[in-house]
């Protein structure tokens, strides 16, 4: 299901979910997010963290998983020393190789295609779920450490 606050948005999103791997929506909410809120009805929140939190929470936290969802190429260009690499495309068919029993932080480009990710995380049980505003390309921007290859 999709949630659209305009209607025109319908197919370059639906062209976007499948372009990465998902199957088409099954129907779309009209009048977007702010029809849901005000019919009272019930939200789940998708914490964020900066490149900067993450970061943290990695030497902070041993129990963190880092789940990188770019594509191969993406990924061989530089990543995340700690990070498990399974891409938007197969992640519906391998999410329950991400443990969930222990928080994960999903990153990718920009931002997108991990809440996207991160969501699917959410809707099969993973209870602490963090998407990673502004991506690899923050995480690049702000010079913190990558592994190649």
């Amino acid at each position: 299901m999709l949630v659209l606050d305009n209607p025109n948005d319908l197919w370059k999103v639906t062209w976007e979910l499948l372009r990465v791997g998902y199957d088409p929506p099954t129907g779309w909410l009209a009048g977007g997010m702010f029809a849901w809120r005000t019919a009272a009805k019930p939200l789940t929140i998708l914490p964020q963290y900066t490149v900067w939190d993450l970061n943290d929470q990695i030497h902070k936290d041993p129990t963190l998983q880092v789940l990188d969802v770019r594509q191969p190429g993406e990924w061989d260009a530089g990543h995340i020393g700690k990070a498990a690499f399974i891409s938007g495309s197969e992640l519906p068919h391998r999410f329950e190789e991400i443990d969930r029993k222990r928080p994960v932080a999903v990153v990718c480009g920009s931002g997108y295609r991990s809440s996207v990710s991160a969501s699917l995380l959410q809707h099969h049980g993973h209870q602490q779920v963090f998407n990673v505003i502004g991506g690899m390309s923050a995480w690049k921007t702000a010079d913190l450490p990558l592994e190649k290859g």
